[in-house]
């Protein structure tokens, strides 16, 4: 069965997830994911051993079908993080002509409108908002103002074809932004459900652990098979560096 069948087949459970039981990944999904495949490997070859003492074939066929399903999950998850990234290039690429274009708007109505308070008081309004946000709809309100108010701008010599510039690089302005923001404010739904798959894996992961630690508790090198490396690793570099901490600190008193 494929992964995509896997993820298909599970997506009904996997959306069923409490949000209170969600359980956050301590290291890179892609990473714990390959490490899950590679313990199920083992654990078919051990399986003889594995059920004598409670373990099911069913549990790890489970365990196979999830993890496939959560490979998906985070594919689909790293796609939208893609999109995102590359929209924040564009916004960073286009944001500088954005806020020249507002500021010519801006400084010409002031002078243009010198003479009009209540318009003043408008572009005061304007003026007030300092986020990227405020800006898209900076370069609205200002294209419009200007449509809508076209012969004083005439009679400074400005060029009116830059109000309908201003309104349709709000929209597209504006799309950008909301597609940069993608989840800032809420949960995306495809993070939601990789979170949720990445827990169930990890409730039938962390029990195939604890039964290959068992078995093979008096073989070291094949009990180290049901546990991460990458976090035996992480433990053992901080280890490392707290022990240099802790030499430097000795060194220091003794100076």
């Amino acid at each position: 069965m494929s992964e995509q069948q896997n993820y298909d087949d599970s997506l009904v459970e996997i959306k069923a997830v409490k949000n209170e039981n969600v359980k956050h990944c301590s290291m890179p999904v892609g990473m714990y994911i390959q490490e899950i495949k590679a313990m199920i490997h083992v654990a078919k070859e051990d399986l003889p051993l594995l059920t004598p003492v409670g373990y099911t074939a069913e549990n790890l066929t489970k365990l196979e079908v999830l993890t496939g399903a959560l490979s998906i999950a985070q594919a689909i998850w790293d796609t939208q993080l893609t999109a995102q990234k590359d929209a924040q290039k564009k916004w960073q690429k286009d944001a500088p002509a954005m806020f020249e274009l507002i500021r010519d708007l801006y400084e010409n109505m002031r002078f243009a409108y010198r003479k009009n308070d209540e318009l003043q008081e408008i572009l005061d309004e304007i003026n007030e908002g300092d986020s990227n946000a405020d800006a898209v709809m900076d370069l609205l309100r200002l294209g419009t103002l200007g449509n809508n108010n076209q012969e004083p701008l005439a009679g400074i010599g400005f060029d009116i074809a830059k109000c309908n510039t201003a309104i349709s690089e709000s929209e597209r302005m504006g799309a950008l932004l909301a597609e940069v923001n993608g989840s800032l404010y809420v949960d995306d739904d495809r993070k939601v459900i990789r979170d949720k798959a990445y827990s169930l894996v990890k409730q039938y992961a962390d029990d195939l652990k604890e039964y290959g630690q068992f078995v093979f508790r008096d073989e070291e090198e094949h009990a180290m098979l049901y546990s991460s490396k990458y976090l035996r690793n992480k433990k053992a570099e901080y280890r490392r560096k707290k022990k240099e901490e802790e030499e430097n600190t000795q060194e220091e008193t003794v100076s």
